[in-house]
């Protein structure tokens, strides 16, 4: 009987060593982070728990017993009454337990990881915050490719490899609990995976832009004071293994870390989403569950101080992994960078973000960070030059009044309402107050008037006032299209961004816009129109003279 309980005790606590034994995956690394620097650059040292004799072999089963108290816990009464008052696994144990009935409540948890979990974790956090446990390792500094334990027992092994500078993305695996056998030697296996995070902006679904079908991508283009959102999606691993991996944390925290450019103006948050295996839920906005805000003016900081009880509330185990969405309302303001050009070093309003996370079970404040992710907003800049007669540097107008539009009627429901701020025109859009009337585009001392931010689109260019003694010009169409990614942008050869605009005079024939070519067909034709009239004339002075 004594020896059929000694071998149920010793496969539990085998399975406990199962559930703990690297249960939790590293959750992050360096993307050059190679076997070699799993095995060489991951150190862990070694607490003993519990120890005893170990005899048998894989035959007939190892067995244990004469189970003492191992070296870092020196005082096991304070021990069991910390125990006791665990608020998950407390109850189980009493403050006089011997090692052996302690040990015994740890058997019956062979079908349990969440108990087992909850022990080791509270043994980690004893170990190195109570004054009354040892701190010194039996064992420390030990390598991924195996160390020798120095007798049989139960061991809390701790990941505490030095990482800082160039290895800031290396993981730190999780504590575990391992009862040795024979030989006394240890290997750990390693797992790596870390969170991603991705950010995307949206798009009119225009084909323009790089992304999935939805208008979502890496790229967009906008008018300036248009409102558009941004999403920033973080993706969490799924548990390896025992499956167990986020249970050996207190609490989960995120952060996402979004930089604006100077041309981007932050507006507001739209939502937090966490979802996994086909469940969504809006995470309220409570400052106990995310806070958001500007830390500066082009500082977007997103925190989540505990993801573990987000899922809680979602009805879903953050083990099986989950994607964490954050979407935003922003602009481009007045300092956006413009594009008068396509192709390769172009003009981009660029922004990043990167993500926070944590990365060690032990200390609640340990954060490691992902690489950045980066999407890029264009607009375009329409130049227009208005010129007298032909198009001469010498020949620039001032005083011509246009107005803008989006339909080839050019009417009034569809003007592209715009607002002048010093040498530019703007467009009224959501970010501006639309209440404000349209102001008429005229010319200045240099023929110039030029239409900052524009989004991709045809407009047309209605002349509204024309200057004395010259007659009006026909209706202008532009054309901005482009294709772009992260990159470039790159505008097709229809786009028509910087226009020449020509008036004659009162009486006289309206040139194309296209500038000198009107001049000389005018000339041919003229010139004849007065041959064929001499022609004529000749012709019949002949038949008068006969």
């Amino acid at each position: 009987m004594m020896k059929k309980a000694i071998k149920k005790l010793l496969a539990a606590l085998l399975a406990v060593a199962m559930v703990c034994a690297m249960a939790i995956p590293a959750f992050a690394y360096n993307p050059g982070e190679t076997e070699e620097d799993l095995n060489t650059k991951h150190e862990y040292d070694a607490f003993q728990i519990f120890n005893g004799d170990v005899t048998g072999n894989d035959t007939d089963g190892f067995k244990i017993s004469n189970v003492t108290w191992g070296k870092n816990i020196p005082h096991p009464e304070d021990f069991l009454e910390k125990l006791t008052e665990d608020s998950t696994i407390g109850g189980e144990f009493k403050t006089d337990f011997t090692p052996q009935e302690a040990v015994a409540v740890i058997s019956k948890w062979h079908d349990s990881d969440n108990n087992s979990i909850a022990f080791a974790r509270f043994v980690c956090n004893y170990i190195y915050t109570d004054s009354n446990a040892n701190r010194d390792p039996v064992i420390q500094g030990g390598h991924t490719g195996g160390f020798e334990l120095p007798m049989a027992g139960y061991y809390l092994i701790v990941d505490t490899s030095p990482f800082s500078g160039g290895d800031s993305y290396h993981a730190y695996n999780s504590f575990l609990l391992k009862v040795n056998q024979k030989n006394y030697h240890v290997q750990i296996t390693p797992k790596v995976v870390k969170p991603t995070v991705k950010k995307e902006v949206y798009d009119n679904d225009d084909g323009s832009s790089s992304g999935d079908n939805n208008g979502w991508g890496s790229s967009a283009d906008h008018a300036i004071n248009e409102e558009f959102k941004f999403r920033l999606i973080a993706k969490l691993p799924e548990s390896e293994n025992n499956g167990h991996a986020y249970d050996y944390y207190d609490k989960y925290s995120v952060i996402f870390h979004d930089t604006l450019s100077d041309g981007i103006t932050y507006d507001r948050p739209d939502s937090v989403v966490i979802k996994s295996n086909g469940k969504t839920y809006v995470i309220p906005n409570d400052s106990s569950k995310y806070t958001i805000g500007l830390e500066s003016q082009n500082y977007l900081v997103v925190k989540i101080p505990d993801v573990k009880a987000c899922a809680k509330d979602a009805g879903f185990d953050l083990n099986d992994g989950a994607t964490i969405t954050v979407t935003y309302t922003a602009h481009l303001n007045e300092n956006a960078t413009v594009n008068t050009a396509g192709g390769p070093n172009t003009t981009d309003n660029k922004n990043s973000v990167f993500l926070q996370y944590s990365n060690n079970p032990r200390i609640d404040t340990s954060l490691d960070y992902t690489t950045t992710s980066e999407v890029c907003v264009y607009t375009y800049q329409l130049n227009n030059t208005k010129y007298r007669d032909e198009v001469n540097e010498n020949n620039k107008l001032e005083g011509a009044g246009f107005r803008l539009y989006s339909d080839e009627a050019c009417t009034p429901e569809q003007e592209v309402k715009l607002y002048k701020k010093d040498n530019f025109y703007y467009p009224i859009k959501d970010a501006t107050d639309k209440a404000q009337d349209a102001v008429e585009m005229f010319s200045d001392k240099h023929g110039q008037f030029n239409v900052k931010g524009l989004d991709a689109g045809t407009y047309y260019l209605k002349e509204t006032k024309t200057p004395d003694d010259y007659s009006p010009c026909p209706d202008k169409e532009i054309v901005i299209s482009a294709t772009h990614n992260e990159y470039n942008v790159n505008l097709s050869g229809e786009s028509n961004l910087n226009n020449k605009i020509i008036n004659i005079k009162a009486g006289g024939i309206t040139l194309p816009s296209t500038g000198g070519i009107g001049t000389t067909i005018f000339y041919v034709v003229g010139g004849g129109l007065m041959v064929a009239a001499i022609v004529l004339l000749v012709t019949k002075k002949r038949m008068e003279n006969k």
